[in-house]
């Protein structure tokens, strides 16, 4: 049997790509040393150092694959404890899981970067009113965005979405939704529940029936789809 400062050393050696090397025994035990303290001290040590405890996970995590993730981020000086987060226009390729820590932020802006995933960590921000992510290269949106109830206004134009998340229709407070220019195929009957929503923008996708379900949203002023519009007056 190996001992324990070896496998450690091996730990630190190996790439995800170079598992296929390691006998079953073996590689069960590196699997379990990734997720131990020892990786999480790790992990854990990067934040302190940087003073923003605030930002380290907890849960059940493979611990050095977030270490090595948050070593590649290299705009953590812009996250900060906040009301509100702008990174645009920048060569930010993910949204650190972490960013579900800052339990109070209300406004977050990433548009213009090369973002291609949503964590389902997002799904923890539940004071966030508004949610701005256009110009990214978005392909899924995670069913948990549905726990942003609070939230005003979400913006995801200009991805490569191709569907909504039923969960969507959580989002009842919702009075803007942008996601124009994407793959979307199909509108969820649920966006009907969000009878809040006053303005819906789904112009350039691949859109060929809309359900009937959009009648129920009574507060709609502003509505376009195919690149048609459909506008009324606020009632008075």
């Amino acid at each position: 049997m190996l001992c324990s400062d070896l496998i450690i050393l091996i730990c630190e050696y190996l790439k995800d790509t170079n598992y296929y090397l390691l006998n079953k025994s073996l590689y069960e035990t590196i699997i379990i040393i990734e997720k131990n303290k020892y990786w999480k001290n790790k992990y854990d040590n990067f934040f302190i150092n940087l003073n923003k405890k605030y930002l380290i996970l907890e849960g059940d995590y493979n611990w050095k694959r977030e270490y090595l993730r948050v070593m590649r981020f290299n705009y953590w000086s812009k996250i900060i404890d906040t009301k509100s987060l702008r990174i645009s226009n920048g060569e930010i390729k993910e949204i650190p899981k972490e960013i579900g820590n800052i339990i109070n932020l209300e406004y977050l802006y990433l548009s213009g970067n090369k973002i291609k995933r949503i964590p389902v960590e997002i799904g923890k921000l539940i004071n966030l009113k508004s949610l701005f992510l256009v110009k990214n290269e978005i392909i899924e949106i995670p069913k948990e965005i549905g726990n942003l109830i609070n939230l005003r206004s979400l913006s995801l134009s200009h991805n490569k979405i191709k569907e909504l998340p039923k969960e969507i229709s959580n989002m009842t407070n919702l009075k803007r939704l942008n996601l124009s220019n994407n793959n979307i195929k199909i509108i969820p009957r649920e966006i009907g529940k969000l009878i809040n929503l006053r303005q819906l923008i789904l112009r350039n996708n691949e859109i060929k029936e809309v359900p009937k379900e959009i009648c129920n949203l009574i507060n709609l002023i502003y509505l376009n789809i195919h690149d048609t519009e459909m506008k009324e007056e606020s009632k008075k």
